[in-house]
């Protein structure tokens, strides 16, 4: 079967522990956008942090998008252009870091391609190692922020995301919703946005067939495109909830995982 579009997530699906994709799988992509197979990639990571891997694939040569902010934006690569956007207006943000402060969490977002934070945090340059962006550090995020912004960020050590997704049954509230891309990540984006929904509009806005589309993932924020997608792919280091959402378990994001799978699929 040849796919309308494959769809990968980034850390722990198509970049390698290392943070970087394998020569292998580099490789292989670049053939299969020869033969005339669309990518595109959908991340929790912001827009800046996801364009140089996806020039890398040469992806903006062969016309492709990215859903950025686990889909609050997506873009056109070829042309930078915007053809999507949903974001989390100022009132629903100072309220989102007011939750963060009451628990104890880093919080974190994004301005100018930079990434702004309050505080200190042992995790806290995860973010800027795995993305490339600069970070700039305000006494108060709240007054230094006065405009939506695409997503909001609370960092913390594994057990107590757990327990506040928990806690909150996984819902913020009617205006944001929440997710985790890494298990100490714990993301806030507007309500309604998703890879999911992100995939939909974009399949909407080029005429392509959901159920023709293979995407891969790992965590928690790839679920919601699992459900939409025709072929759904875990990766072997998923969790074991995102696992029971996929259609097809493959090898890990160290071990070439989507070119193991593409070969499969597209047999």
């Amino acid at each position: 079967m040849k796919p309308d579009l494959v769809v990968m997530d980034m850390d722990d699906t198509l970049m390698t522990s290392e943070n970087r994709v394998s020569d292998k799988t580099k490789a292989y992509l670049l053939l299969l956008q020869k033969n005339g197979v669309k990518i595109a990639l959908a991340s929790g990571r912001p827009t800046a942090g996801m364009i140089p891997t996806a020039k890398a694939l040469k992806m903006d040569e062969f016309g492709s998008y990215i859903m950025s902010y686990n889909g609050a934006q997506t873009i056109e690569l070829s042309s930078e252009e915007i053809v999507s956007k949903k974001v989390i207006e100022k009132a629903e943000f100072d309220k989102i870091v007011d939750f963060c402060r009451e628990h104890k969490l880093f919080v974190l977002t994004y301005h100018d391609d930079t990434i702004i934070y309050e505080g200190e945090h042992e995790y806290m340059n995860i973010e800027s190692e795995l993305t490339g962006l600069p970070m700039k550090k305000v006494a108060d995020i709240k007054d230094y922020i006065q405009e939506a912004v695409p997503k909001v960020m609370g960092v913390d050590y594994e057990d107590h995301i757990a327990e506040l997704i928990n806690q909150t049954k996984g819902e913020f509230d009617e205006d944001v919703d929440m997710t985790t891309s890494k298990p100490f990540f714990l993301e806030f984006m507007s309500k309604g946005v998703s890879k999911g929904e992100a995939i939909k509009k974009l399949a909407e806005r080029l005429d392509l067939d959901v159920n023709k589309m293979v995407a891969f993932g790992d965590s928690a924020n790839d679920i919601e495109m699992f459900k939409v997608v025709g072929k759904a792919v875990a990766m072997d280091n998923a969790s074991d909830e995102v696992k029971s959402y996929a259609h097809m378990i493959t090898k890990s994001h160290d071990e070439d995982g989507i070119p193991y799978a593409l070969d499969q699929i597209l047999s």
